[in-house]
């Protein structure tokens, strides 16, 4: 891509700490100023977060309901480069001036969960009588159409815009702005696992028998990590190696545990347990491990 003819950086011209300083456009490790030339719509506020760690929480989730009050058209920032653009916005932090000189962008799954609603907010304040917002010049129609953007129109070809690529001039190590957000702690597994038969599964569903189970259930509460990895998952405390077996059956996992005395099978479970470890073997399946590509086929058309 050509080289942008250099006009000057943008500025912070909204009122905020950092009015009049360069907007940053942080990229992979580097820091970039962003020229004013690319510049197709500037925003007229800043938002408004407490803390640095508030603004990490944000910036870690890309849950388009978290960032819905942050996509308002008074707080976003229209760049463009050659025939794509981008949307961003921009935090203000108390104690920290130069925080509302960083670009955060704003990707297409947000954009197209958040600013159809904030479109129609727009349109029904233009509605009221008398209108609670009026477009009087360029400027204000140019904010309110930054909503229009849609990944898949404006920034088809690449996840975002790329400065390095467009040449923009990048900030030297010793001007590197530091920002003051905070990364989220990483949550910590914290997997409880409980004494007895299956009773002692994570979760307050509990089953005293295969027969009790439902396939497909989901566990109403888990402690590993957040719903949207997790479907569900259980945790037993089994007693010696030889005292239990575990056999995938299926899209079927049964799991058995024998009563002994120190880790010895009674007589009569491990005749059973003996007679079950054959029947698992003549089904190609020991402890877990498909032997059988049928089965397998079978989960494809089965999954749950």
């Amino acid at each position: 891509m050509a080289l942008v003819a250099h006009d000057g950086p943008a500025l912070v011209q909204c009122t905020c700490p950092a009015k009049g300083k360069q907007y940053i456009l942080s990229f992979g490790k580097t820091q970039y100023y962003v020229p004013e030339s690319a510049i197709k719509s500037l925003p007229k506020k800043s938002n408004s977060v407490p803390s640095g760690k508030a603004l990490g929480q944000i910036l870690a989730t890309k849950a388009p309901e978290k960032w819905l009050e942050y996509c308002s058209p008074e707080c976003l920032c229209h760049i463009g480069a050659g025939d794509s653009s981008c949307v961003y916005t921009t935090f203000t932090v108390a104690g920290h001036d130069d925080e509302s000189r960083f670009l955060r962008f704003i990707s297409g799954t947000i954009a197209d969960r958040n600013f159809p609603i904030w479109a129609a907010r727009v349109e029904q304040k233009m509605k009221t009588d008398p209108p609670e917002i009026i477009i009087n010049n360029d400027r204000q129609r140019a904010r309110v159409d930054v909503l229009k953007w849609t990944k898949a129109n404006d920034c088809p070809k690449r996840a975002q815009l790329n400065p390095e690529m467009n040449q923009w001039q990048a900030l030297d190590k010793e001007e590197s702005v530091k920002s003051c957000r905070i990364e989220p702690e990483a949550k910590k597994r914290q997997l409880k696992a409980h004494g007895g038969a299956l009773h002692g599964a994570i979760g307050k569903k509990s089953y005293k028998s295969v027969e009790d189970l439902t396939l497909g259930d989901k566990s109403t509460q888990h402690l590993l990590q957040t719903e949207d990895v997790v479907e569900w998952e259980l945790a037993y405390q089994m007693g010696p190696k030889g005292t239990y077996s575990v056999n995938e059956v299926g899209n079927v996992l049964r799991i058995v545990q024998y009563k002994h005395a120190e880790g010895v099978v009674n007589a009569a479970a491990g005749s059973a347990y003996a007679a079950e470890e054959h029947c698992d073997a003549q089904d190609g399946i020991a402890n877990g491990h498909n032997g059988n590509d049928e089965d397998e086929d079978e989960d494809d058309d089965n999954d749950m």
